[in-house]
């Protein structure tokens, strides 16, 4: 293990040197190697455009990062990257390692965060011209016959592994011996995520696996494939092959799909794109910005988008005797539809409604019976695209869907969970905003950190007079009190705010705190709209999170939200002037942990590697999924 560890530290100094070299010249050698040996030069290249090392520019422009936009301030710049603008960066040419500070706020903590950030900071190479300009920067091409020499070297590196020159690096056994150290710890932990996803193998690819000195391409796939054996070890999916009706005829039948579901409401558009729902591409309706990513989600896809993103999961399976989890590629949230909504009296279809998936678990026992039974179904899970009361038998509404042999042991996947049932488990709702790479996401949370929050709070809903319970009439008056300066108020009784993102996300952005009332259920989409803006949510009723999405959110609530009980509201509470108890610093506390929630908040348009730095809600839901049942599994073994 000590042996392998220092063998993986020698690679990170070969690569180190490596990434001195920029982009531009990168593109450069990428013409240079052979065919089978261009794997090596795209994985570094993939590192260089992914830890941002930019080029050099002139005195008047900003240091080039990729993936963020050159045209913004160096203050807003250094704040996303937790410095100070002097500390960042330097006028004139200047060459940084981009490895932010919060990427590692919540990753380690101590000594060791001081050791792993000045590992990367050290490989940054900052020189700066005599006049403040451009003109010294290391391999910045001044000459055709530099370019050539680096370009041998870094064959004669590919051919035989040998170590390019850094004789101002690491000059002291005392720091690689607890480099060699920190390397052993995470190979003894199996590069497993820390705290949240945000510091994974992902994060020291460069310096630790990107750049393999490979002797030849097979000994480079035989590498990929031991290191995929190793990452999936105990991770393995077996998705069934269900007949078409449990599932894709839903889309596929377009008969089905505009009038059969629902007979009022053409759906076809909401399955495409994989579930995320037709994009908004009017740019001048949409103001540019919102052309890019945004899509007209329907909440009650998440079904669709499960399916279709576990297609293409790294750790599918085709061999259900190797899996560790199966998954079950049923719609129950869109077949619930044709029973939830059909207009004779409920009475008349009280037994459709109780026998509802009887015709699932019948393919279950005739199909799948060994692996089925095996464990009652418990190393089982499946997403249910509604909230948990439209599979429950209630008087007015709902479907006999729990009731059915082995599914109250199937791990469910649900928007919104029953808090006292234990296979129900929370998983975001799905918003509008699905980026289609990394660099849009990190764009948007720029736009995010940067937004200056003209409101206090905002209120994004409509009144709910019928029910009892609903403190939404209270929340719309106290708005109107509280004045248009202070809050602003977006009335879904006057627009459809379940498809106009726009009005939604442009209220959120401005406003430190948003409102966050129960529905018609305890949670809403609303939610998460408000925190992937950045906002703060004020809740007034545990069930609207705090009892629901324990993998997405942090375990403590004051950490990234307030709580005011609807019995306090109800008893003349001011919500302004609560909220005007809290302090500048400790509202930027707050917003900065969210800021880090966002990317395993939202649902990504791109397919992570798995040992990627920022899983979606998607991986992350599914990595907690499957730790689960194999956490299951492995009691039950040693209990036997």
């Amino acid at each position: 293990m000590i042996g392998k560890a220092l063998s993986l530290t020698v690679s990170a100094r070969k690569t180190r040197s490596a990434l001195r070299m920029d982009g531009d010249l990168m593109k450069k050698l990428h013409y240079h190697v052979s065919y089978k040996q261009r794997t090596v030069v795209e994985r570094l290249e993939e590192g260089i455009q992914k830890f941002g090392i930019g080029s050099c520019r002139p005195v008047d422009s900003q240091p080039a990062i990729r993936g963020f936009d050159s045209r913004l301030p160096n203050d807003s710049m250094c704040e996303l990257l937790g410095g100070e603008p002097k500390s960042i960066w330097e006028r004139g040419c200047s060459k940084v390692y981009a490895f932010p500070e919060w990427l590692l706020s919540n990753a380690v903590s101590g000594k060791w965060r001081l050791r792993i950030a000045w590992f990367f900071r050290r490989t940054a190479q900052r020189t700066v011209g005599t006049r403040g300009e451009c003109d010294t920067c290391r391999f910045q091409h001044s000459e055709d016959s530099e370019s050539e020499a680096v370009i041998k070297r870094f064959r004669l590196v590919i051919r035989r592994g040998y170590r390019m020159a850094s004789p101002k690096l690491y000059h002291s056994y005392l720091w690689l011996a607890l480099l060699a150290i920190a390397f052993v710890i995470l190979l003894c932990t199996g590069f497993d995520s820390m705290d949240n996803g945000i510091l994974t193998l992902e994060s020291f690819k460069p310096a630790a696996m990107m750049v393999n000195y490979a002797i030849n391409s097979r000994e480079v796939e035989e590498t990929h494939d031991r290191l995929a054996d190793h990452v999936c070890n105990g991770k393995r999916i077996y998705m069934y092959e269900l007949p078409s009706r449990f599932n894709v005829d839903f889309y596929l039948n377009k008969t089905m799909c505009r009038e059969g579901l629902m007979a009022w409401l053409d759906l076809c558009g909401r399955f495409e794109h994989g579930g995320y729902g037709l994009r908004y591409l009017n740019e001048s309706q949409y103001e540019g910005q919102w052309d890019q990513d945004w899509y007209d989600t329907d909440s009650y896809m998440l079904e669709v988008i499960f399916h279709n993103r576990l297609q293409t999961y790294p750790c599918r399976t085709m061999d259900p005797h190797e899996a560790d989890a199966f998954f079950i590629p049923y719609y129950p949230g869109i077949d619930a539809l044709l029973l939830l909504y059909e207009k004779p009296d409920l009475h008349d279809t009280w037994d459709k409604r109780m026998a509802f998936g009887s015709e699932l678990v019948n393919w279950m026992e005739d199909n799948a019976h060994e692996f089925w039974h095996k464990y009652q179904g418990r190393d089982h899970f499946m997403l249910l695209g509604r909230t948990c009361w439209d599979f429950r038998m209630l008087p007015h509404w709902g479907t006999g869907w729990v009731y059915q042999p082995y599914i109250s042991n199937v791990t469910q996947l649900l928007m919104e969970r029953e808090p006292t049932t234990e296979n129900e488990l929370g998983i975001p709702y799905p918003t509008s905003f699905h980026p289609s790479s990394q660099e849009r996401l990190w764009s948007w949370i720029l736009e995010v950190q940067r937004s200056e929050r003209e409101y206090l709070m905002t209120y994004v809903g409509a009144p709910r007079p019928w029910l009892d319970w609903s403190v939404r009439g209270i929340l719309g008056n106290q708005c109107k009190q509280a004045g248009n300066q202070t809050c602003q108020q977006v009335d879904c009784s006057v627009i459809t705010c379940s498809h106009n993102p726009i009005a939604i996300y442009k209220a959120f952005i401005m406003s430190d705190f948003c409102l966050q009332p129960r529905g018609d259920s305890s949670t809403r989409r609303s939610t998460f709209d408000c925190l992937i803006s950045g906002a703060i949510p004020v809740f007034f009723h545990p069930d609207s999170a705090y009892t629901q999405y324990n993998w997405h959110l942090p375990e403590d609530p004051s950490t990234y939200s307030i709580y005011i009980s609807e019995d306090d509201l109800k008893a003349g509470v001011t919500i302004a002037k609560v909220l005007k108890g809290y302090s500048p610093d400790r509202i930027r506390q707050m917003r900065k942990t969210i800021v880090s929630l966002i990317p395993q908040l939202i649902y990504n348009n791109y397919s992570n590697d798995i040992r990627g730095t920022a899983k979606d809600a998607f991986e992350l839901s599914i990595e907690k999924v499957v730790e689960r049942i194999t956490d299951y599994k492995k009691s039950m073994r040693l209990s036997g």
